[in-house]
């Protein structure tokens, strides 16, 4: 196969697997803001390699799996940080549901305490282990079979299955906490 044909097929196979990639980046990396570089590495490191591709197989997973390698790369090398912006707007509804008129603020504008909510189940999901975090969003998020993760990260099927299961377990008692203290439960209802 010649090379502009190579390239031809190669970009072909790419392109409906991009965005998922990146949002993949940037759920798994420490610093998201170094997504789009990740993507870039594991793309250039796939077509260095792409002569070893198996046709026929799962190339949305063989993409995974480079970048799965490529984030844990870059991950390693990166302090773990998180941003001010975030930390503002916490401090910011913090004060706002302390007020008076909580209520009518969240009564017009519902949708940024949802926002501070989300930001804490993106805290909760960082606050996994690596391994856990990554079966956990490969499988939930990306859609991935069990199989297939094992296979993108080297490890044994039941392994796989057993950080999805202590993801879910984790995540879990933090929501619950968070719903208690958020008073969106009482305690022992979560």
């Amino acid at each position: 196969m010649g090379r502009t044909s190579a390239a031809r097929e190669f970009l072909e196979l790419l392109e409906p697997v991009q965005d998922a990639l990146y949002r993949h980046a940037r759920r798994a990396a420490w610093r998201p803001d170094q997504a789009a570089d990740m993507v870039q590495e594991a793309v250039m490191t796939a077509w260095r390699e792409f002569g070893r591709f198996q046709r026929g197989t799962n190339f949305r997973a063989w993409m995974f799996r480079i970048l799965t390698h490529t984030v844990y790369g870059f991950n390693k090398c990166s302090a773990r940080r998180r941003e001010a912006p975030l930390e503002d707007a916490e401090h910011e509804w913090a004060a706002v549901i302390e007020r008076e008129d909580a209520w009518e603020a969240l009564r017009d504008d519902p949708d940024r305490l949802r926002e501070m909510l989300d930001q804490r189940l993106v805290r909760a999901i960082e606050g996994l282990g690596h391994d856990e975090r990554q079966c956990f969003l490969l499988r939930l998020v990306e859609g991935f079979s069990y199989r297939e993760i094992a296979g993108m990260l080297d490890m044994p099927l039941g392994t796989v299955m057993s950080h999805v299961f202590r993801a879910r377990m984790s995540l879990r008692e933090r929501l619950a906490a968070l719903a208690i203290e958020e008073g969106i439960v009482k305690e022992g209802c979560a």
